[in-house]
């Protein structure tokens, strides 16, 4: 296994730049150095105090002697430089400061090198994730909904996406997994014999069959079955301990009896089926059994269980049917038309408990007498209103009327199972499931023994798995394996399953990009096809790229248009904006009493929605900054985002579907909704579920909308920590953290940010006075604190009030947030980080794109797929 492990090497290098000196101490320029004069004296006086002749402040040393350009660990430094300098966030405050014209010369020079020196591409072996590994076994082997084990290790993260090759590390542990997996799909399609099992008895009490609200009822020793439904949970039972530990033919046999047959109107038939035990799916019917007799009496019948089924037994034409409520509601008329006092009792108790408890109460009330007796005899109005009443909460009064006839019957009591097997063995549903397997795989009319038609298969197969043409040296070293594997073991079939499972833990099969240069026509398929849909190219899109056409510009942009999905939406926009975090918050209580998993889900769906929108609709980027639309249903649209338009009352109540349903509502522009920065998910996110965090939103917002994000604070700084009581604002606490000037510089840029989402609280509702929470009578209260004060200055002077400011300020500046998304995709796209030359080549496309058609998404992001980034490795 030790040649199919990789060692990526992981972490930034800061090396010295050396230059040898003459007697005087001056540098002497050698061959190579691009350095002038003017740039070496800028490093030894705005630079050398901290980061030189030993000093290395921030773990960062130059020595402003020989630059070699051709080191990837020098380009990366002089990137930092460049950052730092451009940026004014080096030289600190308290230090000397360069003036405009030093900064100016100095950037110039650094970026020409950086730019002259940089390479296009350069991604590492990039191994498939655990979302491509999945979706990719899914396509080869046609598992429709493939998912990993659960042994598969997690992938780790990069840049803030999962599909970095510079991540993508390959442990022990990662090599004992994907064996593992190998092996489990292989045996899916090429199973392993099944063991003989000898036959055994299999004794099952009514004790140990399942009971619940309304399936079953354990009395006097028996277990009793009255409803009738299809939904096997709420209207059947069956074996709590028994799995057929092997795929055969059973004997079952059934020892029951009927509770009071003659109420029935006819003779109670029970169900004989059987079904997955893990999850009760795949019923089959195997008899039906005339249960008339109240005396206990077995039957016998033949059944057919595959390994892991069980047993289970239903009323079939029981005395009611609650799942159909209009059924329901009439059986109800009919009852409480013959039985009054029974209506009465029902309407005196309200709403009964579910279950046994709830019939318990009706029936105190019935034995007391302490009701309206009369109320509903021969009161045909009453009766109906009370039937339509019951039937509206179906399950929770089907599941409390049916104790009655647990009780007083007509009832089916099951005394005693037996099961007895298995007898013989069957063609079982995995048996099945593999020979189709085997049959899409390898064709209906594959013949084993025939070598031509094996190699053909090698061809295919392996061709597929590596997403590429399979060479001549590959098809031939894999039928080798599978000739020797049969004949030691007599099995084609054996041969077959070593080369899937060798195939499955080959680098051609688990990583990508392994040619130097611009990708050649299968290489851009894989990356547009991984890109797009996190899965490998569609056989449509095989045959573009082997008839070579795939590189021309309009056949890549029409199947870009081809193979964008909700799936990439939906991928692509939480990683990058950092919204899986909403699953793991817990909002504070005294912020929103009734936070569900619904505004969970509706708050996460709208970040792919939107996007989704933008991309299809083609709109301009600014859309994303300033919307004047949100995707929202009524309870977040009310809850959350205040929409008075969502409120329900009396008038505007619409049914729980439409409640749920999300939609497109419009808002308007530049308000607090609308647009990225105005999204519940990505406030919830940027928070911690108590306080809002100022500087976390504006660290977000610089990383994730300006593309700008400051360096990581020194390890000495300690993180603010939240005033829940408020006897100070924010600022006031970061006013004296910005005493220290290492911090102010990188402060500047964050705080003005994030102060302007302040008036978003921690689930991204709108606030104009922080909380102050105090404890009365017991309870805490809430009550308006200080105002939240969201102005600030950006560090090209804007002034900002709020967020409607910041919106106003990207949207007059579109090339800031195009540049950023525009380089987030590609960093996405290429799995690695961008360097400097990279993101000019992002800068002229974006000038471009913003000449030509207003920055419109779809449009940029066919200009980044077209471009020499995302061509090249």
């Amino acid at each position: 296994m030790n040649r199919f492990t990789f060692h990526v090497a992981l972490g930034l290098v800061f090396a010295s730049i050396l230059m040898p000196c003459d007697a005087t101490g001056e540098p002497i320029p050698e061959l190579g150095s691009a350095l002038g004069a003017d740039e070496t004296h800028f490093l030894k006086k705005y630079c050398a105090d901290c980061h030189s002749d030993g000093a290395s402040e921030g773990d960062f040393e130059i020595d402003p002697l020989d630059v070699d350009w051709t080191s990837s660990e020098t380009l990366q430094q002089w990137e930092e430089i460049q950052t730092m300098v451009s940026r004014s966030i080096m030289p600190p405050p308290d230090a000397d400061a360069p003036s405009d014209q030093e900064r100016s010369t100095f950037l110039k020079t650094v970026e020409q090198n950086l730019v002259e020196h940089s390479p296009i591409g350069g991604t590492q072996l990039r191994r498939l994730n655990r979302r491509e590994y999945a979706k990719t076994v899914e396509r080869i082997f046609g598992l429709p909904g493939y998912t990993v084990p659960h042994s598969f290790p997690p992938d780790n993260e990069a840049n803030g996406f999962d599909n970095q090759a510079s991540a993508l590390v390959v442990a022990g542990s990662h090599l004992e997994a994907l064996v593992e997996t190998a092996n489990a799909i292989a045996d899916q399609i090429f199973p392993p014999p099944q063991k003989i099992v000898s036959p055994s008895t299999f004794n099952v009490p009514a004790q140990e069959m399942v009971v619940s609200y309304s399936s079953a009822c354990l009395i006097n020793g028996t277990m009793r079955l009255a409803s009738s439904g299809d939904n096997v949970v709420r209207n059947a039972t069956w074996p709590t301990k028994f799995e057929a530990p092997a795929s055969g033919v059973y004997k079952l046999t059934a020892k029951v009896s009927a509770i009071h047959p003659e109420l029935a109107g006819e003779t109670p038939e029970l169900t004989l089926a059987t079904m997955r035990a893990v999850d009760r799916s795949d019923v089959q019917i195997v008899d039906h059994i005339s249960v008339g007799n109240t005396q206990a009496k077995t039957s016998a019948v033949e059944v057919k269980l595959n390994r892991g089924d069980t047993v289970m037994l239903r009323y079939l034409n029981g005395p009611y049917n609650y799942e159909d409520q209009q059924a329901y509601q009439e059986f109800l008329k009919t009852l409480f038309a013959s039985d009054p006092d029974l209506a009465a009792a029902w309407d005196h108790v309200g709403k009964p408990p579910r279950g046994g408890n709830g019939w318990l109460r009706v029936k105190e009330v019935l034995e007391s007498g302490d009701f309206k007796r009369g109320k509903f005899a021969g009161n045909e109005k009453a009766i109906a209103d009370l039937a339509k009443s019951v039937a509206s909460n179906k399950v929770n009064s089907g599941e409390t009327l049916v104790y009655k006839y647990f009780e007083e019957g007509p009832a089916i009591a099951v005394h005693h199972l037996t099961l007895e097997g298995p007898f013989e063995r069957i063609r079982d549903r995995d048996t099945l499931r593999s020979e189709n397997l085997q049959n899409r795989l390898l064709g209906k009319t594959f013949d084993g023994s025939d070598p031509a038609a094996v190699r053909q298969f090698l061809n295919d197969f392996l061709s597929s798995a590596f997403r590429r043409p399979a060479t001549p040296n590959e098809i031939d070293g894999y039928t080798a394996l599978v000739k020797k594997e049969t004949s030691e073991t007599g099995s084609v079939d054996s041969g077959l399953h070593l080369a899937i499972r060798t195939a499955l833990i080959s680098p051609s099969f688990l990583y990508r990009g392994f040619s130097q240069g611009e990708l050649d026509n299968h290489e851009l398929a894989s990356r547009l096809a991984y890109f797009l849909t996190s899965a490998p190219p569609t056989e449509g899109l095989k045959k573009i790229a082997s008839a070579g056409k795939l590189t021309r510009s309009a056949v890549l942009a029409k199947e870009a248009k081809r193979l964008l999905s909700k799936s990439f939406s939906m991928e692509f926009s939480a990683q990058w904006l950092g919204t899986d975090e909403v699953e793991t918050l817990m909002p504070d209580m005294r912020l929103m009493k009734r936070f569900s998993p619904r505004h969970r889900k509706t708050i996460r769906a709208e970040v792919a929605e939107t996007f989704h929108h933008i991309l299809t609709e083609n709109l301009p980027v600014t859309r994303f900054i300033d919307a004047d639309f949100v995707f929202t249903d009524h309870e977040v649209g009310f809850d959350i985002y205040g929409l008075k338009s969502m409120k329900m009352t009396k008038k505007n109540r619409p049914s729980k579907s439409q409640r749920n349903k999300i939609r497109k509502v419009s808002v308007e522009s530049a308000a607090r909704q609308g647009g990225l920065l105005s999204m519940p998910a990505i406030m919830m996110s940027t928070a911690n579920g108590v306080d809002t965090q100022p500087v976390l939103r504006g660290v977000w917002a610089l990383e994730n909308v300006f593309g700008t994000p400051p360096p990581e604070p020194p390890d000495a700084v300690p993180a603010l920590t939240p005033d829940t009581s408020k006897a100070t604002t924010v600022k006031e606490r970061l006013a004296a953290h910005m005493t220290d000037a290492s911090c102010a510089q990188c402060h500047r840029e964050i705080d003005p940010v994030g102060f302007a989402l302040e008036n978003y609280d921690p689930i991204g509702r709108w606030r104009d006075h922080y909380p102050r929470y105090t404890e009365l009578d017991g309870e805490v209260v809430a009550e308006v604190g200080q105002k939240v004060d969201a102005t600030g200055i950006l560090p090209d002077g804007t002034r900002v009030g709020d967020v409607g400011d910041l919106k106003c300020w990207l949207t007059d500046h579109p090339q800031v947030f195009a540049r950023c998304i525009s380089s987030k995709l590609l960093t996405y796209a290429t799995g690695r980080t961008l360097n400097f030359r990279e993101k000019k080549l992002i800068e002229d496309i974006v000038d471009e794109q913003l000449q030509e058609n207003e920055l419109r998404f779809r449009d940029l992001l066919l200009a980044l797929i077209d471009s020499e980034i995302f061509r090249t490795k």
